[in-house]
């Protein structure tokens, strides 16, 4: 327990990495949306995707920060079981403090704030915040940990079976997004599945348990390749 802790405060050591950096990007994106829609001021209001800024941040953390931190936990004697369970928990504690942010910027931008004098819908989205507030964030903190374990994956990847391995996996995913779509167009199995997706969701929250399952398969396949991964 000491190890894992230990493990979760050296990530916590780089809180501006963890926490201050990606709300400067964030920050950055509303700032140019802001401008943006005061110039246009549209009637039915500024929708943007700004937001996923954050997300693509969350992403990138995920990948860089077993290239940083694993050779050196390592080389520390710290167990690689010690050193997974120290970052998921440096993971999930920050993009916790992160959901409840974004829930209430989204409050104070839907209701405080009137769409800051715009009507822009930058943190406040439709399909988004939808339900109970707790769900909400839910919601975010799934997203989140699902972006971040996706990463650590494919960093995990990278260590285990090097740049064969990454080239590998970029292929299948490539293949999987070009074959898929041209199977569902050959069969014409558009209309069935925009169908099933509006019968079972009807907002990204009933996504949550579905994006909490990807992320927990995302960690286990990343701990299985750092256990034989070398430094």
């Amino acid at each position: 327990m000491n190890r894992i802790l230990g493990i979760f405060r050296m990530h916590w050591r780089d809180k501006f990495s963890l926490l201050v950096l990606p709300w400067i990007i964030c920050g950055f994106s509303f700032v140019v949306n802001y401008i943006t829609g005061a110039g246009l001021r549209p009637d039915e209001g500024i929708y943007t995707g700004g937001l996923a800024s954050l997300y693509v941040y969350v992403l990138v953390v995920g990948i860089v920060m077993v290239a940083q931190t694993f050779p050196f936990a390592l080389g520390m004697g710290v167990r690689r079981k010690d050193y997974f369970w120290g970052t998921l928990a440096a993971m999930a504690s920050s993009y916790a403090i992160t959901a409840v942010v974004l829930i209430v910027l989204s409050e104070a931008e839907a209701g405080w704030l009137d769409g800051w004098g715009i009507d822009l819908h930058f943190f406040h989205l439709p399909f988004v915040h939808e339900g109970p507030v707790w769900l909400q964030a839910a919601t975010h903190f799934a997203l989140l940990m699902t972006l971040a374990l996706l990463g650590f994956f494919i960093s995990s990847l990278y260590r285990r079976f090097g740049k064969i391995g990454l080239y590998a996996f970029g292929l299948v995913m490539l293949l999987i997004f070009i074959v898929g779509p041209s199977l569902m167009t050959c069969f014409e199995k558009w209309d069935d599945l925009g169908r099933w997706v509006e019968a079972n969701f009807h907002s990204i929250n009933d996504a949550t348990p579905w994006l909490l399952l990807v992320a927990a398969l995302l960690g286990l396949a990343a701990y299985g390749m750092l256990r034989r991964a070398t430094v």
